[in-house]
C-alpha cells in the first residue's frame, strides 16, 4: 500500500499549497481519513501477527509506536524553532517566525494556557483537542468552542507543525489499540454502529456540521480506524484464497486511478464513495503489494512528507525560492519529496532498527 499512502501524503501537501496542473487528489479531509483506515488495518496487522507471545506487551507496542512518531516530529519541531530564532535574529527582532503569534498574546494568556500548548507542541498528545478550544484575552484562559474558526485568535496557530494534530488522533487510538484490535468482529461493527450513530446525533441532533466536528472529533473518526481493523479481517479470509494477480491489479490501478483522477470524476458524494471503496480494497491491495519493495520504500516516505511538508513551505515562503512553472504545489511537493527521503534515510531508517531489534529480543 506504499504507493496510496505516498499519494495521500502528497494531497496534503497540496491541499496545503496549490493543485499540480488541476491535480488535487482527493482533498485533505478525505486523505486524513483514508490515513485513518490505513492506521486501523496496519494496527490490527502487527497487534495480531507481531504483538503476540512474549512480545504481547503493551508496553513494547506503545514504546516502538512512539519511536515511529517522535523522533522525526522532534527534529522537524526543533529545525522550526531554529529557524524562528534564525529569522529573528536576521530581522533585528522585527519577525520571529513561529513565535510572532506567541508575541503578540502571550500578554493575554495565563500560565495553565501557555504551559497547555506548550506540552502539546513538544509531546503531539492532545493537539486535536486545540482545533476545540478558543483563546479568552480578557482572562487567558482557554474555552470550549464549538467553531475555532469564528475565535480570534484561531487556537491552532500557536502550534509550531499545525498539520501533527492528526497524529495527536493517532496517538489516541494507539493507546486504545491492544484493546481492541484483537476483538471478535461482531464487537468491532458494534463498535462501529456507536461511531456513526453518535456522529449523525452531533451532525442532524446537535447542528455540530462544520470542522472540527466533521473530520477532527475522535469518537466519530474512531469510525475509520475500525474499518481498518474490518478491512484485517477481511485480509485473513482472502489470504487464505487463491486469487488471480489480474483482479487484484485491477483493484489497485482503480483505487489508485481513482486517488489521482478524484478531481475530474462527476460523481456525487464521492468523498462517500472513496472511502467506501478504500476500505473495501485494502486486503486486496495488501495481497498484490506486501512484497514490493519498492512500494514500501515509497510508502515509507509518507510520514516524513506528511510532517515536513509546512516547515518546508515555511522555508520556500521565508526565502522567496523562485517557483518553477508547475506553481507553488510541485515545487514545495518536489523539495518535500527530497527533504523526505534524507529523513527517511538519515533518520526513520536508524529508529525502525532499533524498533525491530527491540522486537527480535522479546521474541
Amino acid at each position: 500500500m506504499g504507493l496510496l499512502r505516498f499519494l495521500l501524503a502528497i494531497t496534503v501537501v497540496l491541499a496545503h499549497s496549490s493543485s499540480i496542473f488541476g491535480f488535487s487528489f482527493v482533498g485533505g479531509p478525505t486523505a486524513v481519513q483514508a490515513f485513518y483506515i490505513i492506521s486501523g488495518f496496519y494496527m490490527a496487522l502487527i497487534l495480531n501477527e507481531k504483538y503476540v507471545g512474549i512480545n504481547n506487551s503493551y508496553k513494547l507496542f506503545i514504546s516502538n509506536r512512539f519511536l515511529r512518531i517522535y523522533p522525526i516530529y522532534w527534529l522537524i519541531l526543533f529545525l522550526t524553532i531554529v529557524y524562528s530564532v534564525a529569522m529573528a535574529i536576521h530581522s533585528h527582532g522585527k519577525y520571529f517566525g513561529n513565535f510572532n503569534i506567541y508575541a503578540d498574546y502571550s500578554r493575554n494568556m495565563s500560565v495553565g494556557s501557555l504551559c497547555f500548548l506548550g506540552f502539546t507542541n513538544l509531546f503531539l498528545f492532545l493537539q486535536d483537542i486545540v482545533m476545540f478550544l478558543g483563546l479568552d484575552l480578557r482572562t487567558g484562559h482557554l474555552f470550549f468552542t464549538a467553531n475555532f474558526r469564528e475565535t480570534d485568535p484561531m487556537l491552532y496557530r500557536f502550534l509550531f507543525i499545525p498539520q501533527a494534530w492528526t497524529i495527536g488522533v493517532e496517538i489516541t487510538f494507539y493507546l486504545i489499540a491492544p484493546f481492541i484490535a484483537r476483538k471478535k468482529l461482531e464487537i468491532i461493527i458494534l463498535l462501529i454502529m456507536l461511531s456513526l450513530s453518535l456522529r449523525l446525533v452531533l451532525y442532524y441532533q446537535l447542528g455540530l456540521k462544520n470542522d472540527p466536528w466533521t473530520y477532527r472529533f475522535f469518537p466519530t473518526e474512531l469510525v475509520f480506524f475500525l474499518l481498518g481493523i474490518v478491512s484485517y479481517h477481511g485480509y485473513k479470509k482472502l489470504c487464505n484464497l487463491e486469487i488471480n494477480n489480474i483482479y487484484l491489479k485491477l483493484i489497485w490501478f482503480g483505487i489508485v486511478g481513482f486517488t489521482i483522477f478524484y478531481d475530474f470524476l462527476p460523481i456525487p458524494a464521492k468523498n462517500y464513495l472513496y472511502l467506501i471503496a478504500f476500505f473495501i480494497s485494502i486486503p486486496f491491495v495488501f495481497i498484490l503489494t506486501k512484497r514490493w519493495k519498492k512500494d514500501s520504500y515509497i510508502g515509507e516516505l509518507s510520514y516524513p512528507i506528511y510532517i515536513s511538508h509546512m516547515f518546508v513551505l515555511t522555508i520556500i515562503s521565508g526565502i522567496k525560492f523562485p517557483i518553477i512553472f508547475g506553481g507553488i504545489g510541485l515545487s514545495l511537493t518536489l523539495m518535500t519529496i527530497v527533504f523526505a527521503t534524507i529523513l527517511n534515510e538519515w533518520v526513520a531508517k536508524k529508529i525502525e532498527k532499533i524498533r525491530q531489534k527491540r522486537i527480535m529480543t522479546h521474541s
